[in-house]
């Protein structure tokens, strides 16, 4: 059986009725090391199991929302990467792995953003969550939160990126002009 971490779970017990499967596997990622992107599968089950989660409802849930394309999917998909589950495809594991580059990130993820049939987009104009931005560097970059964050002051301080908050209380990160 797989080790779950006693005080992740606790601290886990205290938001459950939050938790989506994906929910749960981002949590995880973010806070149980595991070896390479992703966390494997019954990982998310033991913890699962902790938390006194229906078994069969996630295992449906999961099967349900994973998929193993190598690019963003809409909706709430889980990826398989190298035998594990993301919430993030591996083509950005394997391109932003070994990176701190908020910019990169910004790139990569704007290549998943689709305009509607028929509109038109000024792709200068797009960015990323704020939130959203932390929280794939924090996975993928194997950062903790506060790094994350004093890395996108940095790095907005030097000019690499870009906040956005125009009628918008929570801050879009995008490139900077040309």
């Amino acid at each position: 059986m797989t080790a779950v971490d006693s005080d992740l779970a606790d601290r886990l017990a205290r938001h459950d009725e939050y938790f989506t499967a994906k929910d749960l596997v981002r949590y995880l990622e973010r806070h149980h090391p595991v070896e390479g992107p992703g966390v494997p599968r019954d990982l998310v089950e033991a913890y699962a199991d902790e938390l006194d989660y229906d078994l069969d409802r996630l295992a449906t849930s999961l099967d349900d929302r994973l998929t193993d394309a190598e690019t963003w999917q809409p909706g709430a998909r889980l990826y398989e990467v190298d035998d594990n589950l993301s919430v993030y495809p591996a083509s950005w594991h394997e391109r932003l792995a070994d990176t701190t580059d908020l910019a990169a990130y910004v790139e990569v993820m704007l290549e998943s953003v689709r305009a509607p049939e028929g509109v038109e987009v000024d792709r200068d104009q797009l960015g990323i969550r704020q939130n959203d931005l932390l929280t794939a560097v924090e996975i993928i970059g194997d950062i903790d939160r506060s790094r994350a964050t004093s890395l996108l002051r940095e790095q907005r301080l030097a000019g690499n990126v870009v906040l956005y908050a125009f009628q918008n209380p929570e801050e879009i990160v995008r490139l900077p002009e040309d």
